[in-house]
Parts: structure tokens; C-alpha cells; sequence
């Protein structure tokens, strides 16, 4: 089965993108693939961080201040390691929930599942 991102998703890929080069980052990581599918703003996975009580607004201002620098960024901005693994494993939970699109809740199952980005979200769900 071939596996094609939803336009969510290539929505969050491009807001990802945006949000790297307005935090002064020459490069995407895993950090901005969450704050773009904060910024989508309608999806499944929001849907239910929000479930959780996750407070967004707070979270995404943590992950802005750790990642925020005053460089200027160069014209590509390629997904660091943590992120291309985190698009691949995106791509491994739609293959495992048998989806024929990477959907955005793919993403966050990846970033819980891999990431050290994963300790801030968990963090949010407990302390709720």
C-alpha cells in the first residue's frame, strides 16, 4: 500500500516550516512539526491532547523558548534527524492502523512514541 499525506498534514509540514523560520531555525525538527500541528488548529490529535486537558497555549510557549534563536535562516530548511524519524514514523503508525493517509494523528502517536518532545506533552497530561 502506498501512503500519501493528508493535505492536514501537508499543511502542518508547511506551518512547521513557517514556524522554524520565524524562531530564527535553519532546519525542522521535531519541535516545529508540534507547533504546526498546534497551529493546523483542527485535527484529531489536538482533539484529543485537549481531551487531556493539555494546556496548548502554555505548551506551545515552552517549546517556542526552548527552541527560539537569533540567527537568520538560509533559504532550505531541511528536517533534522529527529523529524525525518518522527515522519517515518508517521508513516509506520498509518501502515499499523491500516490508513491509507498520514493524518495528524499519525504525527502525534510518533512524536509520543519517539521523541524527547514526547516528556513535555506527558507532562502537560499529568500535571491536568
Amino acid at each position: 500500500m502506498s501512503y500519501k499525506f493528508s493535505n492536514q498534514m501537508k499543511e502542518i509540514i508547511s506551518f512547521s516550516r513557517d514556524e522554524a523560520e520565524r524562531l530564527g531555525n535553519d532546519y525542522i525538527g521535531t519541535e516545529h512539526l508540534l507547533l504546526g500541528l498546534l497551529r493546523e488548529g483542527d485535527n484529531t490529535a489536538l482533539r484529543i491532547l485537549k481531551c487531556f486537558k493539555v494546556d496548548i497555549v502554555e505548551m506551545q510557549k515552552e517549546i517556542e523558548l526552548a527552541v527560539k534563536s537569533d540567527k537568520s535562516h538560509r533559504n532550505s530548511m531541511p528536517l533534522n534527524v529527529s523529524a525525518e524519524q518522527i515522519i517515518h514514523g508517521a508513516v509506520a503508525e498509518a501502515k499499523t492502523l491500516k490508513s491509507k493517509r498520514v493524518e495528524p494523528e499519525h504525527l502525534i502517536l510518533s512524536i509520543l512514541n519517539n521523541s524527547s518532545t514526547a516528556p513535555t506533552i506527558l507532562d502537560h497530561i499529568r500535571h491536568n
